[in-house]
């Protein structure tokens, strides 16, 4: 088959790669019937310069008919955008995250340097050791954390280090940034030259943040492509961030705080269910 041309949404032209489609529809959790199926629809649709949206939603559209779960699953990038402008806080997902790989997590506001105050996304600790944490939130796919993110949060690890020998704040020992999105070439030089833990969208490959989410479900309440902006908020508001959040917890109470009816909350209830389980 002749080479196709697509157009990413950075606006650069690249080869398609059926074999990048059908390792993102396998992260979804679609099983081989589906994904070939997906993958023949593709293919039948494809033009020349065709964009990557367009193969999203063609994507998004044949998963949904096949498996809803393994399609709510697929927009697990859109359902991270969705954090921000929903009112939920980013912070907290990071933190509901580790929490779920051991770490015991805290979201302490701000902390005193050596210096100046910082405010501070999250800290954790495991093996006894502290972690500071800057969690970027990006809502724009085409975002991403530079060098000048970088190498701040380097200069605040370093004034809360000093900080913690007068006894002004925690001493910590890694410093963390955590995103939704990518980092630049120079970020993660700078990064990894600082041994700072870096951990966006596509890095690093062994623990990506969408394969951390994967492995322990913990998908938010916005992976529910149905969701109204009225329940988005009222879910928010009650500090329901995801899906598990909501399946841990009885129908009847989940509707007495959110003021959500019972039969929608129970249909929320059974897409989460549906999505965690598969």
């Amino acid at each position: 088959m002749k080479t196709i041309m697509i157009k990413k949404s950075s606006g650069k032209v690249v080869p398609y790669d059926e074999g990048r489609i059908r390792s993102t529809l396998e992260r979804s959790g679609a099983d081989q019937e589906v994904i070939n199926t997906v993958v023949k629809k593709v293919n039948s649709s494809l033009k020349p310069k065709i964009t990557t949206d367009e193969i999203r939603t063609i994507i998004r559209e044949e998963l949904k008919k096949a498996s809803p779960a393994a399609g709510a699953r697929y927009m697990l990038r859109s359902a991270l955008a969705r954090l921000g402008p929903a009112g939920f806080n980013f912070e907290k997902y990071v933190a509901s995250i580790l929490t779920a790989y051991g770490y015991e997590t805290e979201l302490p506001f701000e902390l005193q340097g050596a210096c100046v105050s910082h405010e501070v996304d999250v800290t954790a600790q495991k093996d006894g050791r502290r972690m500071f944490i800057e969690a970027k939130f990006r809502n724009n796919f085409n975002d991403s954390v530079n060098i000048k993110d970088t190498m701040a949060t380097w200069s605040r690890y370093l004034d809360l280090i000093e900080g913690s020998k007068i006894d002004l704040c925690p001493h910590f020992d890694e410093a963390w940034i955590v995103t939704n999105a990518r980092f630049t070439e120079h970020a993660l030089k700078y990064g990894h030259c600082k041994n700072m833990v870096m951990i966006g969208w596509n890095h690093p490959k062994e623990r990506t943040f969408a394969r951390m989410v994967d492995l322990s479900a913990l998908y938010p309440l916005t992976i529910i492509e149905d969701l109204t902006d009225h329940e988005i908020s009222a879910f928010a508001k009650n500090k329901y961030t995801l899906c598990r959040e909501i399946t841990d917890e009885k129908i009847p109470e989940i509707a007495k705080k959110t003021k959500i009816s019972q039969k929608r909350v129970k249909e929320i209830y059974n897409q989460c269910k549906l999505i965690i389980a598969e």
